[in-house]
């Protein structure tokens, strides 16, 4: 049966295809860190084109009825292409060489780069905020992490903070790499890093967040906290070929839910 990765049309059998899927989605993983904090949804297929949540009321009517939409987020597809050379394709079938598929892979990364940047940094022209913009986030800065006390004494507070305004946990937590490393340089004297005396307050895991510059993003891990929300998993498509070339996509689409207001505190540096 035909479908839109059109698969179908290539010269070469679902074998190659399991292998270019395997080598992208792990490469996809390497990078991803909103997946490893957040809960995901989905997928629902590539022809969701929007997350959709509850029903929000607008208000009463001049005729005394009442109006309620969905809220709903745009699913953006990101997609790139990459070569395959058919030469290598053909001795792969013919004398068992090995199928290289580096570019898969990097363009895999790249993929997941982009959704991490959507997750949380959001795509305003999209009208998608990310967990950096939650609506009512607590904000709080974050000091000096040279000094391990002051790391415990941040993320503390601010757990501290989301308590006050009744976002109970549990919590997840992620770091800009150049703090993450920071987590794990002992207290003076001791064997004990902040990352140990702090996983039993983030029972939802300590994340290394390339996307964040600098600081720190706690979520809520419950059903009434953030969430991605995935359309189409990765995938890839057959594009045709040019030339000794065959061209092909990977494609996905995901997006941010938002949690409740106040579900997300986020800790900036410089």
């Amino acid at each position: 049966m035909t479908t839109w990765l059109d698969r179908e049309g290539a010269p070469f059998a679902q074998e190659v295809w399991d292998r270019i899927d395997a080598v992208a989605r792990s490469a996809a993983d390497e990078v991803r860190a909103g997946r490893r904090l957040l809960e995901v949804v989905g997928p629902l297929g590539f022809g969701a084109r929007a997350g959709v949540a509850e029903d929000l009321p607008l208000g009463e009517e001049p005729e005394g009825a009442h109006v309620h939409v969905p809220r709903v987020r745009p699913l953006p597809v990101i997609h790139r292409t990459f070569a395959l050379g058919a030469r290598a394709l053909e001795a792969d079938a013919a004398c068992g060489e090995p199928l290289v598929l580096s570019e898969a892979s990097e363009a895999a990364r790249q993929i997941a780069r982009a959704e991490d940047r959507i997750v949380f940094e959001g795509l305003p022209r999209a009208g998608v905020s990310g967990l950096l913009g939650h609506e009512g986030a607590v904000e709080l800065p974050a000091g000096d992490w040279s000094d391990p006390a002051r790391v415990a004494d941040d993320l503390l507070g601010a757990l501290a903070k989301l308590d006050e305004a009744g976002r109970h946990g549990p919590y997840a937590l992620a770091v800009s790499p150049g703090r993450f490393y920071q987590l794990l340089r002992p207290y003076p004297g001791t064997a004990l890093t902040p990352h140990q005396q702090l996983q039993p307050a983030f029972a939802g895991g300590i994340v290394k967040a390339p996307a964040i510059q600098d600081g720190a993003v706690i979520v809520m891990r419950t059903p009434s906290g953030p969430r991605i929300l995935v359309g189409q998993e990765l995938a890839a498509a057959y594009d045709g070929r040019e030339g000794i070339f065959h061209q092909i996509s990977l494609v996905e689409s995901v997006t941010l839910m938002p949690g409740v207001p106040g579900s997300v505190a986020v800790l900036r540096g410089r």
